[in-house]
């Protein structure tokens, strides 16, 4: 029997440490929910951060625009305030922008006027090769230019007589060019109606009719 009853004492001990140790547990395991449900509002507030910080930097973007509208507004009736008291005197109704019911005027097209065609006019050619003879009432010059019957025409050949002068004008012989005999001062006079000109396979000849007789010249020009 004493036996027993030491047992039994000693399974009560046993009994009364476990409860103790049961209720030591249970504040243990509040402590930890305790804890873990702080982490969970943490966590849940980091998440909500970056949206807050969205929708604060959307609010003051918000803010900024109807404070520059408002701005805008207060400007525009400052500037239609002036210009209805002062009018035409006013600085804002001279710069200001005017509604009309008139259509713009249609840009100018650029038109191309018409091109003038400049002719240039030939060089002059001096002619210094040539030849004479005096044949009687008559003086021929012999003027060489290879060529000149199937380059030139009749028409392309001008000639100017008068009593004491001569000049030939070749044209067409070379581009762009004159060639030109001129006697200013003859050796003798000459009849200006008789006088001819004739154009040659590769020579020019000038014929000189001689007035009042048939005096010899020795030269071609006279002093």
């Amino acid at each position: 029997m004493t036996v027993n009853a030491a047992e039994a004492a000693g399974q009560q001990a046993e009994h009364i440490q476990a409860k103790e140790a049961v209720h030591e547990k249970i504040p243990e395991a509040g402590a930890l929910k305790q804890e873990e449900g702080q982490m969970e509002v943490e966590t849940k507030q980091e998440e909500q951060a970056p949206q807050q910080q969205q929708q604060q930097q959307q609010q003051q973007q918000q803010d900024q625009k109807q404070r520059e509208e408002a701005e805008q507004l207060v400007a525009r009736n400052a500037l239609q305030a002036s210009i209805e008291a002062k009018r035409e005197r006013s600085y804002y109704y001279a710069h200001a922008p005017r509604q009309t019911c008139e259509e713009r005027a249609p840009l100018p097209v650029p038109v191309v006027l018409e091109r003038a065609v400049v002719e240039v006019p030939p060089t002059v050619e001096g002619i210094f090769n040539y030849a004479w003879a005096d044949e009687g009432e008559v003086v021929k010059i012999y003027i060489p230019l290879e060529g000149v019957g199937a380059k030139c025409s009749d028409d392309d050949i001008k000639a100017t007589f008068e009593a004491r002068l001569m000049q030939i004008d070749v044209h067409g012989f070379k581009p762009r060019q004159v060639h030109r005999l001129l006697i200013s001062k003859l050796s003798g006079d000459i009849a200006p109606a008789d006088c001819r000109v004739r154009r040659l396979a590769n020579k020019v000849v000038v014929s000189l009719k001689k007035a009042g007789g048939g005096r010899k010249w020795y030269n071609l020009s006279g002093v």
